[in-house]
């Protein structure tokens, strides 16, 4: 398991790496996790390494392979599923996915940083290559976006 757990709403949602499970519990009660709490459970899911969020009712994750996916948090059933690419985007995905002001945040291992709509609607906002290679997580600070690379750290911010 490479991911960490995420949780809103009384439910926490865990996904396995390399063709692992993944599944969602509402969280309560005695503290037993019992087949009456499971909510959903995919027995084998994509490969991931970063973290999903959750917005909404809707869990957001970007996969390994490149592929961010929407899921119905109840449920379980997938929403949309679409590959980032662009001409300058090459390699996996290593990113967590951050969440700010309704977007989805992430960076591929080639260095491209994607932002899209946290919404049950897949809407691409950004595409933007740094032309550098990363196995971070974009992170927040003071308004601003740090991202590091294998060569540099950036601070992207307004005014």
């Amino acid at each position: 398991v490479y991911t960490s757990p995420i949780h809103a709403n009384g439910i926490v949602v865990a996904m396995s790496g390399f063709g692992g499970s993944a599944l969602a519990v509402r969280a309560g009660g005695s503290g037993d996790v019992t087949v009456a709490n499971r909510l959903w459970h995919h027995p084998r899911s994509p490969q991931r390494i970063g973290s999903g969020v959750i917005h909404e009712g809707h869990v957001y994750i970007h996969n390994d392979p490149g592929t961010a996916m929407c899921l119905n948090l109840e449920t379980g059933k997938e929403v949309w599923s679409e590959r980032l690419t662009s001409p300058a985007a090459t390699g996996a995905n290593w990113s967590s996915v951050l969440l700010a002001d309704g977007k989805c945040y992430t960076i591929t291992q080639g260095g491209t940083c994607f932002v899209f709509k946290a919404s049950p609607t897949f809407e691409l906002l950004a595409t933007n290559p740094l032309g550098e290679r990363s196995n971070s997580s974009l992170v927040p600070a003071g308004g601003a976006l740090l991202i590091r690379t294998h060569k540099s750290l950036w601070c992207i911010g307004g005014k």
